[in-house]
């Protein structure tokens, strides 16, 4: 079921003036997190939190399958490239987004899928905000308790393994996995970030193209993300790749290389840098509230 009509029937909107407004008001699109699903209670809370700001707005929450508990495990298991090719297809096959630009909310690793969609299949996208995003990938697995020895040698099993050809074409979160003191066999083995950041040898300029289409970039770091590892990847920070630490964004090959168009927006005051003083994904109803006001739909 299309997540307007859900919204319409579950928080009373008519659904004739949500059709009539979005030729007025860009639409929205949404793409989810790890573990959860296209219409999950917390995504439904996020969508009834926008309409509480801007009601008219038409929104689509991207599904790799309508059967929510396939669509969770889609999150966990499979291919990347695949299911940014479904939901490319997907979003050209709505009728409320032909014609028209729209914005783009992406969460956690749901923000690296939003951005290759669009340098992949040139989605006319206006504004891409992403909320704790790996950008730069994830060095470390989200950290385990200190008690917690089955998560601890989970992590160290699948790390072990990580460029292995079988693990990088099931295991979604290795496909973001990008370690800079092990940057050689990411280049050589990453199924999908090495190509959708532009870091191999041979460039593709049409992901430069497509993403420099973009008239705002809003990157949103939570300042307390511990399953991010680093959390500042969710605003393009790399490593150095001899000691670890931590490059700045203007340091990084990302803007000096200008990789896949960071530079020419950032040069265009187009990318905007936002910080929430929380956990991972912990996105308070006042701070969404803010966000469309000043970014969506209009």
């Amino acid at each position: 079921m299309h997540v307007l009509k859900l919204l319409t029937e579950s928080l009373g909107f008519s659904a004739l003036p949500q059709q009539e407004s979005s030729k007025e008001l860009r639409p929205v699109v949404f793409w989810h997190g790890m573990g959860d699903t296209y219409n999950s209670s917390a995504m439904q809370r996020v969508f009834s939190t926008i309409h509480s700001a801007n009601p008219d707005l038409f929104i689509h929450s991207i599904y790799i399958n309508e059967d929510e508990s396939k669509d969770q495990q889609a999150s966990l298991i499979g291919n990347v490239n695949d299911e940014v090719e479904i939901a490319c297809a997907q979003l050209e096959s709505i009728p409320e987004l032909q014609n028209t630009q729209f914005d783009f909310i992406g969460f956690s690793q749901g923000g690296i899928f939003a951005r290759a969609a669009i340098e992949r299949c040139g989605l006319d996208v206006h504004t891409l905000i992403t909320f704790g995003s790996p950008h730069a990938g994830i060095s470390d697995l989200p950290r385990c308790d200190d008690s917690d020895w089955f998560c601890k040698r989970k992590n160290a099993i699948l790390k072990r393994q990580v460029w292995k050809k079988n693990v990088q074409n099931s295991i979604i979160a290795a496909q973001f996995f990008r370690d800079p003191l092990d940057y050689d066999n990411y280049l050589e083995n990453s199924i999908f970030l090495a190509d959708v950041n532009n870091e191999r040898f041979e460039k593709n300029m049409t992901y430069v193209e497509n993403l420099k289409n973009l008239e705002k970039l809003v990157l949103v770091m939570f300042s307390q993300d511990e399953t991010i590892v680093p959390k500042e990847s969710a605003w393009f920070y790399d490593q150095d790749k001899s000691s670890g630490e931590t490059i700045q964004f203007k340091d990084t090959g990302f803007f000096k290389q200008d990789l896949i168009g960071l530079k020419h927006l950032y040069d265009q005051d187009k990318i905007e840098f936002l910080t929430i003083d929380d956990r991972h994904m912990a996105i308070g109803d006042d701070f969404l509230k803010k966000i469309t006001e000043k970014y969506l739909g209009v």
